[in-house]
């Protein structure tokens, strides 16, 4: 019997505070729609610790034998992305995210496409690999591009959704084949602004903004903006189907 394909599912992080459990100690951590997801498909979910390797050097070094290991890279949802990581200039604060998750995910992307592993980018992951192509990112739709679309809507959260536009005969379109006229979650005050020169965008929301892209170039990477995980559906199924299958190749 065949052994499942190892996917590397990027974790999440909350710095050390004075909480009841764990007081004064870092965490990382996974949502378990995700993993569920991924075994559902038939992978094998792993999550790639970052602690212990703060220097870029260490992280390079870590996210190269990771990969070495694993079959599929997942690159999460969570915190935003520091502009810094794109060459933009912070406007406010609140918007700085995590730099050190962002130069983890960073190597773990290269790490991957160099081995020739496939990539799936989801919400922030699809930002990440936007960042690492050469792209660059809306720090705040809200504020810096109005719409009469609403991407976040915290009380709403995974139940706040739009439509999509798709690229015909595009991957995205095939995993929508037969649902019907597509609507995703939206749960994102972030998104695409540059495309990378490498991506090709395969959906839209209905202001314009990009749902999903393709990168060129690479073994099979493909990043959508909405959270397949917690949507469910025909689509998610072959999206996620999709992955492991070529991880297990």
């Amino acid at each position: 019997m065949q052994s499942p394909p190892l996917i590397a599912i990027s974790p999440n992080h909350l710095p050390a505070e004075d909480r009841r459990l764990y007081k004064h100690k870092p965490l990382e951590y996974g949502e378990g729609a995700m993993a569920r997801v991924v075994r559902d498909a038939g992978g094998l979910p792993l999550m790639p610790y970052r602690a212990g390797a703060e220097a870029r050097r260490d992280l390079d070094a870590l996210a190269e034998a990771t990969m070495r290991r694993c079959d599929g890279l997942l690159l999460s949802g969570g915190t935003d992305v520091d502009p810094a990581s794109y060459g933009a200039e912070l406007r406010d604060p609140a918007w700085a995210g995590d730099p050190l998750r962002d130069a983890h995910e960073i190597a773990l992307y290269r790490a991957a496409v160099t081995l020739g592993k496939p990539v799936l980018g989801v919400c922030r992951g699809a930002q990440v690999i936007n960042v690492a192509e050469g792209g660059t990112l809306w720090q705040d739709l809200p504020s810096l591009r109005p719409s009469a679309i609403v991407h976040r809507d915290q009380e709403r959260y995974d139940a706040n959704a739009h439509g999509l536009e798709l690229a015909a005969a595009g991957l995205v379109a095939r995993l929508f084949a037969g649902e019907g006229a597509p609507v995703v979650n939206s749960v994102h005050h972030q998104g695409v602004d540059t495309l990378a020169p490498a991506a090709t965008a395969e959906a839209w929301a209905p202001d314009g903004l990009v749902e999903a892209f393709t990168v060129r170039d690479h073994r099979w990477v493909v990043a959508v903006q909405w959270h397949p995980e917690w949507l469910g559906g025909v689509s998610s199924a072959r999206l996620f189907d999709a992955f492991v299958r070529e991880a297990a190749r």
